[in-house]
């Protein structure tokens, strides 16, 4: 995710469009098969195919939610938004897989509209607060699983772990990134953000679910 774009384009937008649509489908995957290989390390094996669900049930909320969260906020100021790739961050994230990170940079939500900086604050501040809700919803979820003993707690601590991430990449105060222009809007909110993800990974890292990636 690289935040959120202003440009000069129609009317106020509903629903999804055929041209986002694709592009959201195409990020989906490509980001699904990066965050694949890179936490096993492989393009094809055992347990392959399983781990790729894993990963499209975890990018498909954090990224997607992510992205809708930016786009609904932007729609409700009377904005056109809509979702578009950026197709050397889909390909710098496969190539950054292979050496086990992954360049979470797959595009951005377009907006067409007025937009002033409170208003981009709040509409950057979206995306990431949607990952840190979900985030933590998992991690509960996950916590319940591991002291009942259950061998699928990986899978919720997975999802977790992924929307915090991309929560947490978006909010580095860099760039076109979600957090530059949450820091220019806010600096209390961007703290608190900041500070909600991290503090969320150490405890999910404290309680167990988490330290698996760490």
């Amino acid at each position: 995710m690289r935040g959120t774009y202003t440009v000069s384009i129609g009317q106020p937008s509903r629903g999804i469009s055929r041209t986002e649509l694709q592009h959201l489908t195409i990020a989906l995957f490509v980001l699904t098969l990066a965050f694949t290989i890179a936490f096993t390390g492989e393009i094809m094996g055992p347990g392959f195919f399983f781990f790729f669900m894993v990963s499209l049930l975890s990018v498909g909320t954090a990224f997607l939610f992510h992205e809708l969260a930016h786009r609904t906020v932007a729609r409700r100021y009377g904005c056109w938004a809509e979702f578009r790739m950026w197709p050397m961050g889909l390909m710098m994230a496969l190539l950054f897989s292979l050496f086990g990170f992954v360049f979470a940079a797959p595009g951005a939500v377009m907006i067409s509209g007025y937009i002033d900086e409170e208003r981009n604050g709040r509409i950057s501040a979206a995306g990431p607060f949607t990952n840190w809700f979900v985030g933590t919803l998992f991690l509960g979820g996950s916590y319940v699983l591991l002291m009942a003993q259950n061998p699928l707690w990986f899978i919720p601590a997975f999802v977790a772990f992924i929307n915090l991430f991309i929560g947490g990449f978006n909010l580095l105060p860099i760039g076109p990134l979600d957090g530059a222009k949450i820091f220019r809007w806010s600096a209390p909110n961007y703290i608190l953000l900041v500070t909600s993800i991290l503090g969320t990974l150490f405890l999910g890292y404290y309680l167990g679910p988490l330290s698996i990636f760490f």
